[in-house]
């Protein structure tokens, strides 16, 4: 019969081999339970392209023509004849409308025959130039003629007079001598009434062009450029046509000199006016290239830039710019609203396929590969060109840049390149 002690001692030592036999199993659980290290995924791996990019400034503004004129009446009178109505071409000097021009007839008629007279007068049938001298005026020559006649009287006269005995009287040849005296005096009276009456006759013939002009004026045209002293007379070249905007006034109604009568607008080429924020007054320069945009087409319209304001706005702090588009189909409309973006400047940038970014919850991301695993990089993206994004920040020209980025791959998964389709994430490369 064994002892106490003895019984205690094979009681621990079962324990101790029961327990050793348990630890034993944990560990060998354990290890069977340790997850393997994930195969890689096969991904395609491909390096940044660099490209010269323009660097733009967009602006807003409006569409204007290139001329945006108002025709107002140059004469009072009722309307009787309109030539041009809305949307009609007109040519420079072609005939818009034309107000009833009866009272500008005859009022040029009454002045053609005042100044007529008035040449009668004179003894001349057309009005004579700048160096014109009167003493060849009829009432001149009379008057000098006379002059000279009361002369040689005189002089027969004074002969008579130192006759011994005298032949008249001393208050005889004073008379013949005052006679001669007012004949002289006459020619100055003539000669001051020729060019009275010359000078009368030129303020008819001003009248008289003026109320020729008032009938010309009844015929109201389309704006025409100024013709240069010495040029030809005929019809200048056609340079610009205009559209009618609006036509003001019908046939009937009375308009007053001002009265606004038809609005023109030439739409080729168009201006957008914009206006520029004070801290890009360096970057906007006279010439540079603009592609403009509006709703009513998908394609930009190519300008550039044509005037710049040389003074900022104090209450908006901005400076207006103006962007000449050519428009000869005229398919831009002045008053539209429209957009342009301004090549201010252009530099290297780094491109991605589009694909390869990854955008969620706001964050912009690539996967990029670093050290055979992949490695999630949050970069700040530009402008994009059809199948590639700029990648202004976060990314270097050596990176390893994953161009389709699987469903599940994370920063730490083992990748491979390979030109075949990627595999999902966490499955085996094939």
């Amino acid at each position: 019969m064994h002892s106490l002690p003895d019984r205690r001692s094979a009681v621990v030592a079962c324990v101790l081999v029961a327990l050793g036999s348990s630890l034993g199993g944990c560990d060998r659980g354990a290890a069977a339970r340790k997850p393997a290290e994930p195969a890689p995924v096969a991904v395609v791996l491909v390096s940044p392209s660099t490209a010269t990019l323009p660097r733009t400034l967009r602006v807003t503004g409006s569409l204007f023509g290139d001329e945006d004129a108002t025709v107002a009446a140059k004469v009072a009178g009722r309307v009787a004849a309109v030539y041009k109505d809305l949307g009609d071409v007109a040519q420079p000097d072609e005939p818009l409308l034309r107000v009833d021009p009866t009272d500008y007839e005859l009022a040029r008629a009454e002045k053609a025959r005042a100044f007529t007279e008035a040449l009668a007068k004179l003894g001349l049938v057309a009005l004579p130039g700048a160096g014109f001298q009167v003493d060849a005026l009829p009432a001149v020559q009379r008057a000098r003629v006379q002059a000279a006649n009361a002369k040689a009287r005189f002089e027969r006269t004074e002969q008579l007079v130192h006759r011994e005995p005298p032949l008249i009287s001393a208050q005889e040849l004073a008379d013949v001598r005052t006679a001669w005296e007012v004949a002289e005096n006459g020619v100055n009276v003539e000669r001051l009434a020729a060019g009275a009456a010359v000078a009368q006759a030129r303020t008819l013939e001003a009248q008289l062009r003026i109320a020729e002009q008032a009938v010309a004026d009844t015929v109201h045209k389309a704006p025409a450029p100024e013709r240069p002293a010495g040029a030809s007379a005929e019809p200048p070249a056609v340079g610009r046509s205009y559209e009618v905007a609006a036509r003001l006034v019908s046939v009937g109604d009375f308009v007053q000199v001002g009265t606004p009568l038809v609005r023109l607008v030439d739409a080729d080429p168009v201006k957008l006016r914009a206006t520029v924020p004070e801290r890009r007054l360096a970057d906007v320069k006279v010439g540079q290239s603009a592609a403009v945009s509006i709703e009513a087409f998908r394609e930009p319209f190519a300008g550039r830039v044509s005037r710049v304001s040389p003074a900022v706005d104090v209450a908006t702090r901005s400076f207006a710019v103006e962007v000449l588009v050519p428009n000869p189909e005229r398919r831009l409309k002045p008053g539209s609203f429209a957009s342009a973006e301004i090549e201010v400047a252009s530099d290297e940038a780094l491109l991605v396929p589009a694909s390869a970014i990854l955008t969620f919850a706001g964050v912009t991301k690539v996967m990029v590969e670093k050290d055979g695993k992949a490695e999630e990089r949050p970069v700040a993206i530009g402008q994009r060109l059809a199948d590639r994004v700029e990648v202004r920040d976060g990314l270097h020209a050596g990176d390893r840049v994953v161009e389709k980025p699987v469903a599940g791959l994370r920063t730490g998964t083992p990748i491979v390149s390979s030109s075949a389709p990627p595999a999902r994430a966490g499955a085996p490369p094939s």
